[in-house]
Formats: C-alpha cells, structure tokens, sequence
C-alpha cells in the first residue's frame, strides 16, 4: 500500500491489528483495578465514617443554635428533649428530639416548636448533663441550663467513630473529635 501526504490510513478488517484488547492484556487491567480498589477502600470507609459523623453532628449543632435563638428571640425557656413520638418527653435520643417553648422552667407542658425524626441506624445519640440526661433547657438569655455533652457515635465496617459535642453553660458549643 503506498501513502500520500494527505491520505488517510485505514486499518484492513480482517487483520488483528487495533481492533481490541487480547486476552493477556484484558486480565492485567482487571488484576490493577482490583489492586487499586483493595488499596482505596480504607480510605473510603474512613471517608463514610467521618461524613456521617459529620452531618448527625452538624444535625445536633443546628438544634443548639435553633433552640438558643428561639430562647433569645421569645424570651421564654426553650426544652430540647427526646421523643419517640415527636409530642412528649420520652423514649431514647436515638428515637429523635423535639424543641418545646415553656411558659415557665418546668418542660411537663409546652407549645412544640420543632421535632427531629429517629436516628435510624447510621448512629446513636445521647445526651449527658450535669443535672439531667432526659433534657437541656436554654434560657431567654441564651445560657443552657447545664453543662454537658452529646455522645454522637457512628459504625461501619467493624470501625468505630466517637465525637463529642460539649456545651458549657454560657452557650459555648464545641466539638470535639475521637476514634476509637
């Protein structure tokens, strides 16, 4: 075949040559993706871990600062409490947590402001206070009744993460992390 300048090269149909990947070649990309895919997974299960560590703490975090602004801007007692059904102060964290304004310092009847829905199992949530572990009330001057923390926990492939979300009584809200 003879080739002039600006002649296009066609291969012929019937040779081998470029129309594919031969065996050899084919198990070769196939053991380096999996060789690769065996190094990244750790990465990646630490990945998943931290991101939904992230957002039940970010989901805690904006229930704070909701409750805190809804405590200034009534001037009332605001109660973040765990339900299991989104109208009383019951059950467990895992279950979800309203927001109740109350008239007065006791949280027994109150109007619902806000309900979380249940945790479901991509974690576990509990709440630990100086005074109680059943609730936390905010004051209209925007102070938390009690000092304490929440215990946000999530699995996953055998692993464990644990932050803490630490309150002080003046309303500071902190964060801090560990793996276990």
């Amino acid at each position: 075949m003879r080739y002039e300048k600006n002649q296009i090269v066609r291969f012929n149909k019937n040779s081998s040559f470029g129309l594919g990947f031969s065996l050899l070649e084919l198990l070769f990309i196939i053991a380096l993706i999996s060789i690769l895919l065996t190094l990244t997974f750790p990465v990646c299960r630490d990945l998943i871990l931290k991101l939904r560590l992230f957002i039940l703490t970010e989901r805690i975090c904006a229930t704070l600062y909701y409750a805190r602004s809804e405590a200034i801007r009534r001037q009332n007692v605001i109660t973040l409490c765990k339900s299991n059904n989104a109208n009383s102060c019951s059950g467990s964290w895992n279950d979800g947590w309203i927001v109740i304004l109350n008239k007065s310092s006791t949280f027994k009847k109150g109007k619902l402001l806000q309900t979380y829905p249940s945790l479901g199992l991509i974690g576990f949530l509990e709440w630990h206070g100086f005074h109680s572990s059943d609730y936390l009330q905010i004051y209209p001057d925007g102070s938390y009744g009690q000092n304490g923390s929440f215990i946000v926990c999530t699995q996953a492939f055998s692993k464990k993460m644990v932050w803490l979300v630490k309150i002080s009584q003046t309303g500071r809200i902190r964060v801090d992390k560990k793996i276990t």
